[in-house]
């Protein structure tokens, strides 16, 4: 047998992997195929613009900035493993004024410019959620929020489809529907979440979803740069809401002569204050609310497994230097009912494959010696395969594979480490592994 195992084996045995996980991940589906199915709706934009101000400024060995696009990546991780979606998709602004600013000029005028790197990672995070299989939804004049309500809007008659959006963005809680569509935002940083459904959007805030709406053109919303009414506060506001409910209603009840609006508490000065400014809590309400007809042609995605580019992901994280993410990638994958996913050898056996044989001891201790050398050269590579080995030196035989990491070794000045101080020990350590040491 060759020394040199092609990249043309590799390849089959992570094909026939994949082949069995979705496999098994699709038998679950079918049996869970009785409960609603799950789609989770991304607001891109905020969740890469709070996971950019949340992590330090990662970046790649070239230079690449990536803090962002972690967060994002460990998110997308967070919420498969959790939520344990049907289907997922992503929402993205464009560049450009939306009909907010063709409205309202000001709209979001208070907002700092954002940074370069974000820009370019917003850019750059479309590749993540192409490799995890997520379409991407945007259209120019419209923003994430106004996509997602929009198809929040065309699955609202779909009884079989559960809705969760993800978002750092509080917006998205006027789209809540009791259990049908809910809310998972990011609370603090990015591991700390909470979920809003409709009895969590009453407790916390004391009115229903749709009226959020109502509240911020009273209140306004100081991000976004809604005014509101000047002069009502939360407190007030959140009264007035509690108690008339819609803005339309509180001015009604403001113009009735049966004074009905002193019985709910209003004196003459917040009275006034409407009265002043009706025009602003209307138009700020209208700049608040989702739009729900963005011209987008929405199609419920096959199941987001479906369409998961497992080399695709893998390149890519390790083009971004994620060098734990492979891993939690490769474990989130395998507990959907995988074993022995490391196995080469036994694998490619028991399918019967004849023109594999199994490796001599001395090319499975060249193999070995160049996963420990990979290590030595990056010790993010905790536990390094043979795979790792070929991405890092992007080649597709071990003859090549150890020609790179031998001037690795002797670029990073770390030959002397692998040769004298854990090549020696490699078969300690690996008898250390399977009996145990005593304490």
């Amino acid at each position: 047998m060759s020394r040199a195992l092609s990249l043309a084996r590799l390849k089959k045995f992570h094909s026939n992997l994949l082949t069995k996980l979705l496999a098994k991940y699709n038998m679950k589906t079918k049996k869970q195929e009785a409960r609603s199915k799950k789609l989770i709706l991304f607001d891109a934009h905020a969740i890469i613009h709070r996971a950019y101000h949340a992590l330090p400024e990662f970046a790649t060995s070239s230079g690449e900035p990536t803090g962002a696009l972690y967060g994002l990546s460990a998110m997308l991780l967070k919420i498969i493993g959790e939520l344990k979606p049907d289907f997922m998709v992503a929402c993205f602004d464009l560049p450009g004024p939306t009909h907010r600013h063709v409205a309202y000029e000001a709209y979001k005028a208070g907002r700092v410019k954002a940074d370069d790197n974000l820009i370019t990672q917003l850019e750059r995070a479309k590749d993540i959620f192409t490799a995890f299989g997520i379409p991407i939804y945007s259209h120019p004049g419209f923003e994430a929020d106004d996509i997602i309500g929009t198809v929040v809007y065309k699955l609202k008659k779909d009884k079989e489809t559960e809705i969760i959006i993800a978002s750092g963005d509080m917006d998205a809680l006027q789209l809540i529907d009791d259990k049908k569509v809910q809310v998972y935002t990011l609370k603090k940083g990015i591991n700390d979440t909470i979920f809003y459904d409709e009895k969590k959007m009453i407790e916390r805030f004391g009115f229903a979803p749709k009226l959020l709406v109502d509240y911020k053109g009273l209140r306004g919303d100081p991000s976004d740069n809604i005014v509101g009414v000047k002069g009502i506060g939360e407190k007030t506001a959140t009264s007035l809401i509690t108690t008339f409910g819609t803005v339309e209603n509180i001015y009604k009840a403001l113009k009735k002569k049966d004074n009905t609006y002193k019985k709910a508490g209003i004196n003459e000065r917040v009275k006034n204050l409407l009265l002043e400014n009706e025009e602003e809590a209307l138009f700020s309400k209208q700049l608040a609310t989702i739009r729900i007809d963005a011209p987008i042609n929405f199609v419920l995605p096959p199941l987001w497994q479906d369409n998961l580019d497992v080399e695709k992901l893998l390149n890519l994280f390790q083009e971004l230097e994620f060098r734990t993410m492979g891993e939690r990638v490769k474990n989130l994958l395998s507990s959907r009912g995988v074993e022995n996913s490391s196995l080469f050898i036994e694998d490619n056996e028991q399918n019967g494959d004849s023109n594999v044989s199994v490796l001599s001891s001395a090319e499975n201790q060249e193999i070995k010696e160049l996963c420990l050398a990979l290590w030595v050269i990056d010790s993010n590579f905790s536990n390094p395969t043979l795979e790792e080995v070929y991405r890092f030196t992007k080649t597709n035989n071990v003859k090549d594979a150890r020609s790179v990491i031998e001037s690795e070794l002797d670029k990073r000045k770390a030959r002397y480490v692998f040769e004298e101080i854990e090549k020696p020990i490699m078969k300690v350590v690996e008898e250390m592994n399977k009996r145990g040491i005593k304490i």
